[in-house]
């Protein structure tokens, strides 16, 4: 079955609905990522700006991180299929990390070692094992482009680097410094980029 994609005299375009639902989620997911693309950016420039611990910054961290799973939610949905078990691994890694790492953010805000030992190190170990395996996944299932999975396998990586190459202005501490958001903020705007071109092939 398929539906006309315009209401409009008769163009001879239709569309099947299964890519109108493909389009809406690309077009949600490309959305939520400019927008965690935007927080990071804004709070790693913050960061450099004003290069001291500034442990509010902890509590803001949680808004692009935030935003950052909800877009993996919608990459997954775009791209997610029967045979691509490796992506699909790699997605419910990401996803249990990211609800690790935010119990551990509310130990670190609220001053409880124990429950903060769930940011780090477990959460962020599993963070970047998830992603990396979300990227090749992404790469193996060729419903976006590649930069896509790319940008994905080297996000964490691409963070920690970027950080030790900002530490001579961006000096590291143990919290309060988000001076490589800037690196995850591109990330996340290569990964809109991707599900953007989603729409333009639907």
């Amino acid at each position: 079955m398929i539906t006309k994609t315009t209401s409009g005299p008769d163009t001879g375009h239709y569309a099947r609905p299964a890519d109108a639902s493909l389009s809406a989620l690309a077009a949600a997911g490309s959305r939520f990522a400019f927008c965690a693309a935007a927080c990071w950016i804004a709070l790693g420039v913050e960061s450099i700006v004003r290069p001291r611990q500034e442990n509010y910054r902890d509590l803001f961290w949680m808004i692009p991180f935030g935003l950052t799973p909800v877009t993996f939610l919608y990459t997954h949905a775009v791209q997610r299929s029967q045979s691509a078990r490796a992506e699909q691994v790699g997605f419910y890694l990401v996803m249990t990390a990211s609800t690790l790492a935010s119990l551990g953010n509310v130990g670190l805000l609220a001053g409880q070692p124990i429950l903060a030992a769930f940011g780090f190190p477990w959460g962020a170990l599993l963070w970047m094992v998830g992603l990396i395996a979300f990227g090749i996944g992404t790469l193996k299932a060729k419903a976006l482009p590649r930069y896509v999975g790319v940008a994905l396998i080297l996000l964490e990586p691409g963070s920690i680097l970027t950080g030790l190459a900002l530490s001579p202005i961006s000096l590291l501490h143990d919290r309060g410094a988000c001076s490589a958001g800037v690196e995850k903020g591109l990330a996340l705007i290569f990964i809109a980029l991707g599900l953007r071109s989603q729409l333009r092939r639907s």
